[in-house]
Order: C-alpha cells, then sequence, then structure tokens
C-alpha cells in the first residue's frame, strides 16, 4: 500500500517571531504571527511526500478546523491521509518562538495522545505491507513499542526518531533498525553515563543493543553516524538559516526516502543533509519548496 508508513503525531505550529527569547515574567512584543502544520510525524511524512516517496501517514486529529487543514496539507504534500482518525480533543498545537534562526517549542498533545495500541491495532495491515516503518516519540510510548514489534517481526525496516528525550526499554532497542537522535536526545538515550561520552562512543554503545545504523544529528555541525563498524561526520551543508524548525525532521525524510530507493546509509545521510539545508531556508517546518527529482 506505501513504501514508508509513518506513524506519529500531527500538530498545528502557532508561530512568533522575536529578537530574543524571553526572561520568566517577561513580556516582549513580537514581529509577527504565522500558522504552520507541524508536529515531527507530520513534518517528517510532508518531506518524504515532497521527494515522490509513496508514504502513508497513521495518527490523530482533532474534530476542529486544525484537524481538517492538517488532513488537507497532507493530501496536497502528496501524503496518503486516508489513515488519519478524527477524536474528540483538538488537534495537537505547538506554540514555537523563533528568535536569530532558532527556536523554543511549547507542546500540548491533544488528540495525539489519543493514538494508542487499541486505535492503530486495526492498521496492522498497513505497517506490515510497508518497506519502512517510521516513528517518532510524540505519541503514547506503548503505541510505540507495539508498532516498532510488529514491523520488525514481519521484515519491515523500522527507523525511530526518539523525540521528545527519554531513556528506552529493551522492547523498544531489540525492534530498531535505525535510530536517528539530535544531540539532546543522543545522550538521553543512555544516561547518565552518556554525557561522559563522546558521540562515537554512544553510537558504539546503542549498536551492541542490536540497532544497525545510528544517525546522531547535530544541527550546524552535521551529523555523525556509523557506517558498518566505521563512525563518520558529514559536515551541514552551507546555506542561510532562516528557520530551523522542523530541519531535523527534513534530514530524517530525506534520510528515509534514500533508504526505501535502497541506497546505503552513507547515500542516506547525505540525501537528509541535502533537504535539512533546503528546509532551514525557509520560515515554518514544511513550507520550503523541494526538486523531486533531486536525488534522480
Amino acid at each position: 500500500m506505501a513504501d514508508v508508513v509513518v506513524l506519529g503525531s500531527l500538530n498545528m505550529d502557532l508561530v512568533l517571531k522575536t529578537e530574543r527569547n524571553p526572561s520568566p515574567g517577561e513580556t516582549i512584543c513580537s514581529q509577527s504571527f504565522e500558522m504552520h502544520p507541524g508536529g515531527k510525524g507530520n513534518n517528517q511524512a510532508v518531506a518524504l511526500g515532497k521527494l515522490g516517496a509513496e508514504v502513508l501517514m497513521l495518527g490523530c486529529v482533532g474534530r476542529d478546523d486544525y484537524g481538517k487543514r492538517l488532513v488537507r496539507n497532507l493530501r496536497e504534500n502528496g501524503v496518503n491521509a486516508d489513515y488519519i482518525l478524527e477524536v474528540d480533543d483538538s488537534s495537537g498545537i505547538a506554540f514555537i518562538n523563533v528568535f536569530k534562526g532558532q527556536n523554543t517549542i511549547i507542546l500540548y498533545s491533544g488528540a495525539n495522545g489519543h493514538c494508542t495500541v487499541d486505535t492503530v491495532k486495526p492498521y496492522a495491515h498497513i505497517i506490515k505491507g510497508a518497506k519502512i516503518l517510521l516513528t517518532q516519540l510524540e505519541i503514547p510510548y506503548e503505541t510505540v513499542k507495539w508498532a516498532l514489534k510488529t514491523a520488525h517481526d514481519n521484515g519491515v525496516i523500522t527507523v525511530l526518531n526518539p523525540a521528545p528525550a527519554r531513556p528506552l526499554d529493551e522492547d523498544i532497542w531489540r525492534n530498531v533498525d535505525v535510530i536517528v537522535p539530535n544531540e539532546i536526545e543522543c545522550k538521553a538515550l543512555l544516561e547518565p553515563e552518556a554525557n561522559r561520552m563522546e558521540y562515537g562512543d554512544i553510537i558504539k554503545r546503542i549498536i551492541d543493543k542490536s540497532v544497525k545504523n545510528v544517525v546522531v544529528t547535530l544541527g550546524a555541525q552535521g551529523c555523525v553516524y556509523n557506517s558498518g563498524d566505521t563512525i563518520k561526520r558529514q559536515e551541514a551543508v552551507a546555506t542561510n538559516v532562516v528557520d530551523t524548525t522542523g530541519a531535523g525532521d527534513a534530514f530524517i525524510g530525506g534520510l528515509v526516502f534514500a533508504l526505501s530507493k535502497g541506497k546505503g546509509i552513507d547515500e542516506a545521510v547525505w540525501a537528509g543533509s541535502r533537504v535539512a539545508a533546503i528546509k532551514i531556508g525557509f520560515m515554518g517546518a514544511q513550507e520550503y519548496v523541494i526538486d523531486p527529482d533531486i536525488f534522480s
């Protein structure tokens, strides 16, 4: 039914742009207000859709205008949204402050919290029929655990973006093929010893948990990853920074797209880096324009 199934969150991003982040108790004025579709699962699915992947999204939205906009936007970006479920709650909301190309985010999960095992289990056949399952941690943890096991047991490549950051249990580790944390999430995976370790050592420790590939994204410093037993670094692609919101999701979209086409990890990391560089030249998590033939 789809090469890539994305199971994850859908949010509406409410974006304010300021010169700096306010201090506690302080009120400052915003230069602008914008509303953009977001959520890690949503962003990653849209990145894949922009690249021309056969991608299907599983998730939940509220019975509100935000939910309708989120579903419509998925379809406009080439994502199969036929299995997005409406629930009796607000759609997920993210309040984002952008300042000098950086951002801070406050998240309300809303409908994403209804994406339970019982809700998703009727669509197990969709996960089993995919080449790749891509998921994150903005939906209930037990749902992620169930989906990764369902996919892994049926020979589907599993990709996990472990965000928000938290330690993982063995029922997750044994069913993940590729894990893509950022520098904060990377250290949270192996608390507390990771705070004293280099990225290469952290990657090796995670590989020992049966994960095939670890890709640690480092923003402007690019990423560190393993190719077999070798630790490598991919420099970030130089570009004009407008807004970093969703850059990690764009990276993951590019990486998973390449993997879905049978590319190796080196090519996949390079693909992710190029898509992320394009994204940060635009405001918002999804409003970037990309040539779907970029990797042809």
